[in-house]
Order: C-alpha cells, then structure tokens, then sequence
C-alpha cells in the first residue's frame, strides 16, 4: 500500500513534525520500486495519530527587495468563461486545463525558480481522478464529492487522522479522508490550500484551487521542475510511490505530445479507488434531488446527466396581442356616435289656461 502525503506544508518548506504526519494521504503507497531512490523529505508514516505542524521562521528580507505579487495576482489566466473552453491534449476538460495553466502562471510568476510545468499537474490531476472524472460545473467544482479511503486505520499502510474539518469537506465527522480532485485531506488543506480562482474560497473540491495547492506542494520542495532529480523528489513528497512517478510523468508527456501513453509506462500503483459521492445539487438548468454520482465523461462527448435530475422545463409564455393603433388612419371611416341610454321620463307639463287682458297690462295688437 502507498502512503502519500499532500500534505502538511509551511509556506517555504516541509519540516521534520509535519513530514512525519501528513503520512496517509487516502491513497495507498507503493514502495516496491527499484532501489537507489533519490533522498525525498519522507512523508509516508502509518503510526500518526495526530498532525503535528511546525511553523518554520521566515527570513529577512533585503529592503531593496522587490515586494512578492500578491495573492490576487494572477497573470498569465485567460479568463475564459469555463462553460466555453473546449476540451485539451487526450481529451482533457477544458476548465481543468484552464486550472492548471492559471496556477503554472502563478507560480512561475512568484517562484521563476520552480519552472512549474501545466502538464505536470495535468498527470498529477490524471492520476489521481481521472481529471475529476471530467464532471465540473462553471466554476470548477466537481459533480460529486471526491473522496479517499476513511483514515481510520482500518487500511494497512494508512495512519489514523481523526477529524479536522468537522465534516465541511469530506462529510466525515470522525475521521479524514482525501478530498478533490487532486486528493487532499483536509488537516493538509488547512495549511496548504489556495484560493485559485480569486472567489475567497479555498475549497480542495474546487479543480483551480487544488491545481494551485498542487504547485504550491511541489514547489515547495525545492529546486526545478524541468531538473530531473528535483521533479522526482517533488513528485514523490507528494505521494511516496516510485509506480506514482512514473505514472505523472507518462502522463505529463503524453499531455505533451498529444499521444496516450503506453501500458508500459504505466506501472500498476497498489491503492485503493477513490469513492465519488452523488452532488448536493442539479446542474444548473436540471431541477430535482441527486440520487447518485454521474458516471464518468468520456472526451468529445456531451457530459452524461445526474441521475436522479431532469433538465428543467422552460415556463411558458401565452401570446401577445399586437398593440391597436393610437390613431385612426385617415381612411378610416368616422366612429359613429355612442348610442344615448334613455333618462327617466319627463313629468307631463301642465295645462294652459287663457287669461283675460286687463289694462294696463295689456299691450294693445297693433292697429
């Protein structure tokens, strides 16, 4: 079984406390690979029972120095609404090769030094998930919860991590277990997670914010990505298998190239499958109540719908009558008069009477 570890990392290195607990990753460790391993900062411990996080001093600066970029920054991200980024090399979703370019270029922009490579988290996103299954919704979220083995113990070569989140990512209330798509856990998210698509939210379910936790881990460890030695030490912090190198960088290569892998350069990495729970909502457009997770996306074809979701009927709009004119062309014939609604009926009038003329009231007829 493999140990693996994403996990506990201080801002600049990775120390002896926290090497030794970020040991279980929920995902089993191979360490059957050849001898002469390159010297790694191990992470794979089974005896953990609790993380243990030592803050490593950070050291002067020169006043002279330029100040770092802040967190925001991000310079080389295209911006491009997710829902219209078409699919990558070997059919990889759009929105996580938007991810991992958007933390390439962070992280190339704050460490030149680490010469961060997107292809290298493409085979690190691969390997672990299959690239989340190829579900997200807009924003980057997976369909699905993402979860690794229980670490309680009950797996050979796990340490025990009880509970660190109270459940918020992994739904676990008493023991951790590895979340998203590039498998954190949570007490390890707490100190390395990153908000990667500037929302203020660092969410390990969230394909930019686990791409830039990722780069951040391997970065961490020191030295080039493009340097051999370097890179296979910072793949192997993450996840202490000399199959699950070979695995990333079969991968990371064909990502390249545009060319799958061979089954050769696939070593078989000993670990238990990472379980996908059904989301807590419909896509946008589908309304009803999830009953399992969607099955996996298959490249070039539309995504498979939730089951349990219907996409949502549009509302219906009764017709609208064309608006009368405000006047009357000239050739319209004159409106005929409103017909008049009889009153009541006149009292009769009352009878004449002929009065004699009496003088001098009486103005005589004329002669």
């Amino acid at each position: 079984m493999y140990t693996t570890d994403r996990r506990v990392l201080t801002s600049g290195a990775v120390t002896a406390g926290a090497i030794a607990v970020l040991a279980a990753v929920g995902l089993s460790v191979d360490n059957t690979g050849p001898t002469g391993a390159p010297d790694i900062n191990q992470i794979a411990e089974t005896s953990t029972t609790v993380p243990t996080i030592t803050e490593t001093p950070v050291p002067p600066t020169s006043p002279d120095a330029p100040p770092p970029p802040p967190e925001t920054t991000d310079p080389g991200a295209a911006h491009i609404v997710p829902a219209t980024i078409p699919d990558g090399p070997l059919g990889i979703p759009g929105i996580a090769l938007d991810a991992y370019h958007r933390a390439t270029d962070r992280l190339n922009a704050q460490t030149p030094s680490c010469e961060m490579d997107w292809t290298l988290l493409a085979g690190i996103g691969q390997v672990e998930s299959n690239q989340g299954r190829g579900l997200f919704d807009p924003h980057g979220n997976t369909l699905g919860r993402i979860l690794g083995p229980r670490l309680d113990g009950s797996m050979p070569g796990t340490a025990v991590i009880t509970d660190t989140d109270g459940g918020r990512f992994d739904g676990d209330h008493q023991f951790d277990r590895a979340v998203g798509p590039v498998q954190f856990i949570p007490s390890t998210w707490a100190v390395l997670g990153r908000d990667g698509n500037d929302d203020s939210v660092a969410d390990p379910n969230n394909i930019y914010d686990g791409a830039l936790a990722a780069a951040t881990l391997l970065c961490d460890q020191g030295g080039s990505m493009g340097d051999p030695a370097a890179r296979t030490r910072a793949v192997l912090a993450y996840n202490n298998s000399l199959a699950y190198v070979a695995n990333v960088n079969a991968w990371a290569h064909g990502y390249a190239v545009n060319a799958y892998p061979l089954p050769a350069d696939l070593p078989e990495i000993h670990r238990p499958e990472p379980t996908v729970e059904p989301p807590a909502h419909c896509p946008e457009g589908w309304e009803g109540d999830p009953t399992a997770a969607p099955a996996p996306a298959v490249p070039g074809e539309p995504a498979p719908p939730v089951p349990g979701c219907t996409e949502a009927t549009p509302p219906s709009t009764p017709p609208t009558s064309p608006t009368p004119p405000t006047s009357a062309p000239a050739e319209t014939a004159p409106a005929l008069p409103s017909p008049t609604v009889p009153g009541p009926a006149a009292p009769p009038a009352p009878p004449l009477f002929g009065l004699p003329c009496i003088p001098p009231f009486c103005v005589p007829p004329p002669a």
